[in-house]
């Protein structure tokens, strides 16, 4: 039984719902356990964070939610925004969690973005909010590597190196660590996407978040993160500047995706 599979066997499912749709978390872990909530990034679905719910469910009951339009939740309405996929977000935490319990948020790119305006609304819950690679912070993104697309009359080889090769482009630092898994992951997640982020990470949203924010927030980056390139020391500087900020963390080595590719190091970051 592969790992994905483990975990979505052992989760608790939940469907929540809101005013167009229905939103599906997962939940592992001890309800009684402090509370974390992971949510994944663009093109994405919970699973992207099949190497991290193992080790944070030992400590934390943790939530994995499929952002809306993506995984198995629901389209949101047209036009989408960080704003309102946030409220949707938060509707989702509200229904998922107990009204009284706290928890630490985690957001990955496109859910850092998201989760900043779900933040805004939850912020008297919340205890920490950790950023991993997001944007949408009114700074330049990197120039990268053009991606590709598959296409009906390629064959499954092909397929397989399309995801292979924009996965070495956006999401890894080390092309070596691209692993079956990550490419299952791609091809399964991209396939199932239907919300696009468009041009929301080219904005300024998050910045304006963290500024509204009192909580404390965290910073973590692959140090070779494509989105962020030369302009890295530009996002430490945001973050620095923020009076509550507890730590910028940049894990060497690691790309766009450093929660799978740098899992461990990430997870003890998580875990501290």
């Amino acid at each position: 039984m592969s790992l994905l599979t483990e975990l979505d066997t052992a989760a608790t499912r939940i469907e929540t719902s809101h005013a167009h749709g229905r939103t599906i978390c997962r939940l592992w872990g001890d309800p009684a356990a402090p509370a974390i909530v992971l949510s994944h990034g663009s093109f994405g679905a919970w699973s992207h964070w099949v190497r991290n719910i193992g080790p944070l469910s030992e400590r934390f009951h943790v939530m994995a939610l499929d952002l809306p339009g993506m995984g198995e939740s629901d389209q949101p309405p047209e036009p989408i925004s960080a704003e309102s996929m946030g409220a949707i977000m938060a509707e989702a935490i509200d229904q998922a969690l107990p009204p009284a319990k706290r928890f630490q948020l985690v957001g990955f790119s496109f859910g850092g973005i998201v989760g900043g305006q779900a933040a805004l609304i939850l912020e008297h819950r919340i205890d920490r909010f950790t950023i991993i690679g997001s944007n949408a912070l009114g700074l330049p993104l990197a120039e990268r590597g053009e991606m590709a697309r598959p296409n009906r009359d390629m064959t499954a080889d092909e397929i397989r190196a399309v995801h292979r090769q924009n996965l070495g482009v956006i999401m890894f630092g080390d092309h070596s660590r691209i692993d079956d898994m990550a490419l299952d992951l791609q091809q399964q997640n991209t396939r199932r996407a239907r919300s696009r982020s468009g041009a929301i990470p080219r904005g300024d949203s998050l910045a304006h978040a963290l500024k509204a924010l009192t909580i404390p927030v965290r910073g973590i980056w692959g140090a070779k993160d494509a989105t962020a390139g030369r302009f890295l020391p530009e996002r430490q500087a945001l973050f620095a500047a923020l009076p509550n900020c507890e730590s910028f963390t940049i894990i060497p080595g690691a790309g766009h995706w450093a929660a799978y590719e740098a899992a461990d190091e990430v997870n003890k970051l998580l875990l501290a």
